[in-house]
């Protein structure tokens, strides 16, 4: 099981990553790479879904690497965060004929990594 801790914490970090490359793809400078911002997204959307995948990324970082208690309640809190604002984007925005797959997926990730962190012997007594 601690193997899926780093495998959760490199996943945490490729998201930190990507929600950094996301928010400076919204200032004015030209990024060396393809945007890759969902285009069917508001402009004032955009920092409000940036900021929650750094907030939940930085939050699972923090938590694990400090074994901090409190991880598995704050990822509770910033997945369901991430929820709402997915179902917002998801019936509000979205044109892609995936969406709803793509909502579902999101949900069933979130779902699974916190029945891991809330349930999990190893996460009980890694954040214990």
């Amino acid at each position: 099981m601690r193997y899926v801790g780093y495998v959760l914490a490199l996943t945490h970090l490729f998201l930190l990553l990507w929600s950094t490359g996301g928010m400076v793809e919204m200032s004015p400078v030209k990024v060396p790479w393809t945007p890759y911002t969902n285009v069917d997204f508001p402009r004032w959307l955009l920092p409000i879904h940036w900021g929650a995948v750094m907030i939940a990324s930085t939050g699972f970082l923090t938590g694990y690497f400090f074994r901090w208690r409190g991880t598995p309640a704050f990822m509770l809190a910033a997945y369901s965060m991430l929820f709402t604002i997915c179902v917002i984007e998801t019936f509000g925005f979205m044109t892609s004929a995936t969406k709803y797959i793509a909502m579902t997926a999101e949900l069933v990730a979130y779902t699974i990594i916190l029945l891991l962190l809330f349930k999990s012997r190893y996460f009980v007594e890694y954040f214990g």
